[in-house]
């Protein structure tokens, strides 16, 4: 007995022993906040709260941000919301600059450039304001309906609006140059290609001005416009569904276009022929983005997914998503997506891995800006934040790489064959039409050579009977002659 209950006490000590071991070890590494042990003692990568990543909330709108702009040296930016303001804000001191009052209604677009700050707003107006004073130097009025978007180069202003148009503006003093009409819906995406980036040698735009703008509308066509003239240059038609965003390659000659019919559509942008289409989405298409050879898109089917714009395959999709993604953006390797469901998320462009998740806002993202490091969301919340995205590139593995070659590879494969085939088939096709050709000048020939045979024949048959006729005169004839010297001579006789 004493034996025994020596062995069992033994036994309770060693797993005391053991517990107070792996406490100590939980201890101390919750406390180093890297890693958590769990009730099996293994270690695990501690789990991120959910305002981990976050480095700063700019919280001042007193109704949900619908637009987002960044300055050119990124450290300055303004948000315009529901709350009828624009609000500047400084990214180095992640303090509010100016709130820009003074529309009468909820904005829709805004856009910072170099010292001015222009918004556009559902009252139909578009207001310039000063970027250093946060004083409105211009208030431009035309348009017949809330304003959609705008675009401003320095030399040009552009506005899309719901009443069908788009209009052309001078930034200095408000001076409509040119009103864009043809459209016989609303127009909402605009685009702006300089003519140095746009336009080669085979050129539509003859005129002084190359510069192209581009439209898309609900009625769902797309249409570039000449500069000079206001005229239209080409219409994209193709569509089924309205046109709710617009691309264009690093060239500026083909033209992207995301619609509500679910799909894209890639175009010649000087002659309007359609490239490829893009079909794989299962609902509308409302934000893509063109990098090199690869084009990434966002869709209210609660995905996105990056194509191959040369030959209009999905090589990935980036999933789990639980509301439309309203804003998609590659940069440096990685797909940074904001989405209805409140969060903002970052994908491994290759692979297709989640890498990071960013939770913190409470209702959808409508606008996002990437940063070196850093990823500014704006939300129907009101607010803005600012998230660390370091240390996502170090997680990739080259898993991307290999299975993006192997994709390449077979792609080329399959082209190859397709080409192979689709020249065969022409020749096949080439040679059977010279074969009848042949087979027809052949038939002709033979028509041409039977008819003098036939002559021939006929003569040939002819011939013999006129032989025989003569003949037979010939010796009717003779039997005469013969006749008249017998009776001739039977007279001499009787003579």
């Amino acid at each position: 007995m004493g034996s025994g209950s020596s062995k069992k006490a033994k036994q309770l000590e060693e797993e005391e022993r053991e517990f107070k071991k792996r406490n100590m070890q939980k201890d101390k590494l919750n406390d180093e906040g890297d890693e958590e042990v769990g009730e099996d003692g293994k270690r695990r990568k501690k789990k991120p709260k959910d305002d981990e990543y976050l480095i700063q909330t700019f919280a001042g709108h007193k109704g949900g941000i619908n637009c987002m702009s960044i300055n050119e040296d990124g450290n300055m930016f303004v948000t315009g919301g529901e709350d009828k303001t624009a609000i500047m804000w400084n990214l180095n001191t992640f303090e509010r600059v100016h709130t820009l009052k003074g529309h009468k209604s909820y904005i829709t677009c805004v856009q910072l450039l170099d010292e001015f700050c222009y918004t556009g707003s559902s009252d139909k107006a578009v207001r310039k304001w000063n970027a250093k004073t946060g004083k409105c130097e211009l208030v431009i009025e035309g348009h017949a309906a809330p304003i959609n978007r705008l675009i401003c180069t320095g030399d040009f202003l552009f506005t899309s609006s719901y009443d069908r148009t788009a209009m052309c503006w001078d930034p200095d003093d408000g001076e409509l140059l040119h009103i864009f009409r043809g459209h016989r819906r609303g127009v909402t995406p605009l685009m702006y290609i300089p003519a140095e980036d746009a336009l080669k040698d085979d050129v539509i735009d003859i005129d002084s001005n190359r510069d192209i703008l581009v439209t898309g509308s609900a009625d769902g066509t797309a249409m570039s416009w000449n500069m000079d003239s206001g005229d239209s240059l080409v219409t994209f038609k193709g569509h089924k569904g309205g046109i709710l965003c617009l691309a264009a390659d690093s060239t500026g000659s083909v033209l992207f276009t995301g619609s509500a019919d679910c799909t894209v559509k890639s175009w010649n942008i000087n002659t309007g022929e359609i490239f490829k289409t893009f079909e794989g989405h299962q609902s509308a298409v409302v934000c893509l983005q063109v990098i090199n050879k690869l084009m990434y898109t966002g869709s209210s089917d609660q995905s996105a997914k990056c194509w191959v714009t040369e030959f209009g395959d999905c090589t990935r999709t980036y999933q789990g998503h639980k509301h439309t993604v309203s804003a998609v953006r590659f940069r440096d390797g990685l797909v940074y997506t904001g989405c209805g469901d409140n969060l903002a998320r970052v994908y491994d462009a290759k692979s297709g891995a989640l890498k990071r998740t960013f939770k913190g806002h409470e209702y959808c993202i409508n606008a996002i800006m990437i940063l070196p490091q850093k990823m500014l969301t704006a939300s129907h919340d009101g607010s803005v934040k600012l998230w660390d995205c370091s240390g996502i590139k170090d997680e990739i593995t080259s898993f991307g790489d290999e299975e993006e070659e192997k994709e390449r590879k077979k792609k080329e494969k399959e082209e190859k064959k397709r080409a192979k085939e689709q020249k065969k088939k022409e020749k096949k096709e080439k040679e059977r039409l010279e074969k009848e050709k042949k087979k027809k000048v052949s038939n002709q020939n033979d028509e041409k050579e039977s008819l003098p045979e036939k002559n021939d024949f006929e003569k040939s048959e002819k011939d013999p009977e006129e032989k025989r006729d003569k003949g037979k005169e010939e010796v009717g004839i003779d039997d005469e002659i013969s006749r008249e010297i017998e009776m001739i001579s039977k007279d001499m006789d009787d003579f």
